[in-house]
């Protein structure tokens, strides 16, 4: 394996924009990557009806993926392992299914996973991505979901993987008749961050919720791009992002909401929410509403700014320095990506926060 990885055209715009702008796309670059290992994930509450084969399935559909071809591709070149998650139909699974990945540092890993629910199924399946936080490493996962009549799929992904890090995550999604799948990403760690999420709802009464959850700061970098390819008939879609930048930190959002000819009744909303803790940072945000039907509905909103003048100065006369300050915001955004999670992941987050603060 050579010491570098280069993947082009990553996170590409559906439509781009003026050039000179540098945001229709991204390269993914990372430099010693280290050794390439193959990690088993530890696996909590996995019930009878949900089976996991070692390989590529012969009958998944052709399905595109947020962060690209180039990275599908690569994934599915590098991986060490092809995983095919089936859940059985007509199986309401109540306990959230737990896959953690433990990494260690120079590990360079890459897997793919698939995930089939089937008619009238209904599960919540947790990807959890860690490593001690002063590792590097390289870490990509390949992740496709097909989600049949009536299927309710829930994804978390969490990533706290150690600062020196590079790790992108590539995700594609396609429904049948009445589907509902959320696929939520949360992302503390790694120095850079590639997310990308394609959804192709070419059937009708879907519900698609994509919620990201991210804390950026002490140079990390983090580049999304959430497509929502809305063909059916009475669909809705519901993006929403909300994050915290500090310390040098970038981040790139783009979130398109594609509404193809034929799509009638259909509704799409984005939100985003981004606190600025410090001047020297970047923030961009690319929204994106394309329209080739008149009977939709499709709206954007976006709160991106600093703390309120009133309220820092209260603070301050409080005693609280600018740094318990900023302590103080990331206690109350970790508390709320806690309470979304199973009580034994946890202290994945807490052990990450720790260690944040520490250097804020």
């Amino acid at each position: 394996m050579e010491n570098t990885v280069i993947i082009r055209n990553a996170n590409k715009l559906p439509v781009p924009t003026w050039r000179w702008l540098k945001l229709n796309d991204s390269t993914i670059a990372c430099d010693k990557t280290g050794s390439r290992v193959n990690i088993e994930p530890q696996i909590l509450n996995l019930p009878d009806k949900i089976t996991i084969e070692k390989n590529v399935p012969a009958d998944f559909p052709a399905v595109k993926t947020g962060i690209g071809t180039d990275a599908d591709e690569f994934v599915h070149t590098h991986a060490f392992e092809h995983n095919t998650v089936t859940i059985e139909e007509n199986t309401v699974i109540s306990e959230p299914v737990s896959f953690i990945y433990k990494l260690n540092d120079n590990n360079f890993c890459t897997h793919a996973d698939y995930i089939h629910a089937k008619k009238n199924s209904c599960a919540t399946l947790i990807f959890v991505y860690t490593s001690p936080y002063d590792a590097a490493g390289l870490h990509g996962a390949g992740l496709k979901i097909l989600a049949e009549e009536n299927a309710q799929i829930n994804i978390i992904q969490l990533q706290t993987l150690g600062r020196n890090f590079t790790c992108f995550y590539d995700i594609g999604t396609t429904a049948a008749d009445s589907a509902k799948i959320t696929l939520r990403q949360i992302s503390l760690g790694s120095r850079k961050n590639w997310l990308g999420i394609h959804a192709d709802l070419k059937q009708h009464n879907t519900v698609l919720k994509l919620n990201l959850d991210y804390i950026a700061g002490q140079n990390q970098n983090i580049d999304i791009n959430y497509v929502a390819a809305i063909h059916g008939q009475k669909n809705n879609v519901q993006i929403t992002a909300n994050g915290i930048l500090m310390h040098n930190a970038q981040k790139t959002m783009r979130g398109t909401l594609d509404f193809k000819q034929g799509c009638k009744g259909s509704v799409g909303n984005e939100s985003e929410n981004v606190l600025l803790l410090d001047e020297n940072i970047q923030n961009k945000s690319i929204p994106l509403i394309l329209c080739g039907e008149d009977d939709i509905e499709g709206n954007h909103s976006a709160s991106i700014g600093e703390m309120d003048e009133a309220q820092l100065f209260y603070l301050h006369t409080r005693g609280l320095s600018d740094a318990q300050i900023r302590r103080m915001q990331i206690d109350a955004k970790i508390q709320l990506i806690c309470n979304d999670l199973p009580q034994t992941l946890h202290e994945y987050v807490l052990n990450y926060e720790k260690n944040f603060k520490e250097a804020v």
